[in-house]
């Protein structure tokens, strides 16, 4: 995993305004298999924890194959920046984007 100096400036921005310093990749249960949750949280202990220029990053085991070369990123959209995941594919039906902070 990757990430570009847009998703570290925006991710940097958000940790400093909230007590979790972690961003959390994690499998929530659907439908159709498990699907990708992301936000600020503390790691877990199946999570697989990695620095990223600098940011703690904390992935589940249930999804880490799904972010394998994948580049974090942010962008502005309709007016308002948020994380996107480059050469992310969604192997399940839906893709879910927690804002905890």
């Amino acid at each position: 995993m990757n990430m570009t100096v847009e998703g570290k400036n925006y991710l940097t921005q958000a940790i400093e305004g909230s007590e979790v310093k972690t961003l959390r990749f994690y499998g929530i249960a659907g439908c159709c298999g498990v699907n990708l949750g992301v936000g600020l949280d503390d790691a877990q202990a199946t999570d697989e924890v990695a620095l990223i220029e600098g940011i703690q990053v904390a992935v589940d085991s249930q999804v880490k194959a799904q972010l394998e070369g994948v580049t974090i990123h942010a962008e502005v959209e309709n007016g308002e920046m948020g994380l996107v995941l480059l050469g992310f594919t969604p192997t399940s039906c839906l893709y879910i984007l927690q804002k905890s902070y």
